[in-house]
């Protein structure tokens, strides 16, 4: 349905103008156009929308679809938000464990320096070897400290989610941290984790993950709503492959005269001998559809091309599921085995300073080379908890969980009233005509 109100002025000494130099012709029309064959229908037009053309589609179905994708993205965005905070806690975790180990292992080099300098028999190289290590040992309590300004745990980084990367530095992890959360990055307060990493053996069902990932991991959401908008899409176009073919009715009521307002134009324009009433039937025939095609062709070329792109997501995402699954037997099994060398090397160092307090003094190197394995063997315990923490989230990651693991949950707002009592009348008179008519089938609710 269209109205139009035009007013055209004229005002010139033409030798063919015969009804004076200066005229006015204002008309009002009212237009009721029903198309028969292309554009008619619900279904094409809540896809094409009002003005549409080949290739240029904006009905509501569509609108929906393309916010559904926004939505989608703004999960995913959510979710890569909250896999980094989840870095950044465990980064500065590992870098307290990194920092306390160190500062033992310097206490423990220090009393060996000092228990060897109160010894006479001790030569001067034994002394400058216990210094020597001693100092090492400060200056890398300086770092885990500090620490330098490089790459931590972040997404990406050989996994989606974030495989661990133990970089110490308890300042700058506890600064990265502040900025993910949106904390002050320096009030002269430190933060400290609270919990502590998992130790207790999961086993992931491998079919039930792999259909959570299908079903739930965002890039494959979105992908599927890419493909829902090149199908509606591509309805909308075939529909521009039929010839235009409509019913038309319209109403003119027009005002003439050689003046605008005064009893002239103005005046006649509600007059019954100027009104104009028009029926009939407009039929175009496009020469070989040559826009509907190409726009046609390139709707099958993008729907193509979007299921190809959800078949190559899917495989990926289950590598990434199947390498977390595997990552998580991995770092379980191997925090077990860094437990027992943590406890063979604490055994060892107990059973070396027996024996120097019965007055067997143990070798200088043997000494300092368990002092370095034991802070080997604490951080390395420490890297393996931590990885096989990362490891769980990491399944969530892939399984689409991961938000709900860390229970964040995201919902639209709620539908007006009006809205909803809108949508009720008109599924209504949909149901109630559907036995005398025909329908589209439905698309997208």
């Amino acid at each position: 349905m269209t109205f139009r109100n035009v007013t055209i002025g004229d005002n010139n000494n033409q030798a063919g103008n015969q009804v004076g130099r200066q005229f006015w012709d204002s008309f009002f029309e009212a237009e009721v156009r029903q198309p028969l064959l292309q554009g008619a229908g619900t279904q094409f037009n809540r896809i094409a929308g009002p003005g549409s053309q080949p290739g240029q589609l904006n009905g509501v179905l569509l609108a929906r679809t393309r916010t559904d994708i926004n939505l989608v993205d703004f999960e995913k965005s959510v979710r890569d938000l909250v896999a980094e905070v989840e870095n950044a806690y465990w980064d500065l975790y590992y870098a307290y464990r990194d920092l306390e180990a160190k500062i033992d292992i310097r206490d423990i080099a220090a009393e060996t320096l000092k228990k060897r300098e109160s010894r006479d028999d001790t030569s001067v190289g034994d002394k400058a070897q216990a210094l020597e290590q001693l100092h090492r040992f400060q200056s890398e309590v300086v770092d885990a400290l500090n620490g330098r300004a490089i790459d931590g745990t972040r997404t990406n980084n050989g996994s989606a989610a974030g495989t661990f990367r133990g970089s110490g530095g308890l300042r700058l992890a506890e600064r990265k941290l502040r900025l993910m959360i949106g904390y002050p990055i320096n009030d002269g307060r430190l933060i400290r984790p609270s919990d502590s990493p998992s130790t207790v053996p999961i086993v992931f069902d491998w079919q039930q993950a792999s259909g959570d990932a299908v079903r739930n991991r965002e890039e494959l959401k979105r992908q599927r709503w890419v493909i829902k908008q090149a199908e509606l899409e591509l309805i909308a176009n075939k529909n521009f492959l039929m010839p235009q073919l409509d019913l038309i009715g319209r109403y003119r009521a027009r005002g003439f005269g050689d003046q605008l307002l005064s009893n002239s134009s103005g005046a006649s324009f509600f007059d019954d001998d100027l009104q104009e009433v028009h029926a009939g039937v407009e039929y175009t025939l496009p020469v070989g559809f040559r826009r509907a095609h190409a726009a046609v062709r390139n709707s099958e070329l993008s729907l193509v091309r979007a299921n190809e792109i959800l078949r190559e997501q899917e495989r990926f995402v289950t590598l990434g599921l199947s390498n977390a699954v595997n990552e998580t037997k991995r770092a379980y099994e191997n925090m077990n085995l860094q437990q027992l060398r943590l406890d063979a090397i604490v055994t060892q160092l107990k059973a070396l300073e027996e024996r120097e307090a019965r007055g067997n003094t143990p070798e200088l190197d043997v000494l300092l080379e368990t002092h370095r394995r034991l802070l080997d063997a604490r951080l390395r315990f420490h890297q393996a908890q931590i990885e096989y923490t990362l490891s769980l989230r990491n399944v969530h990651f892939e399984k689409g969980t991961l938000l709900a693991y860390n229970q964040v949950f995201l919902s639209e707002s709620t539908t007006e009233a009006k809205a909803l009592l809108d949508a009720s009348e008109r599924r209504y008179f949909q149901d109630a005509s559907v036995q005398t008519a025909s329908t589209d089938p439905i698309i997208a609710r």
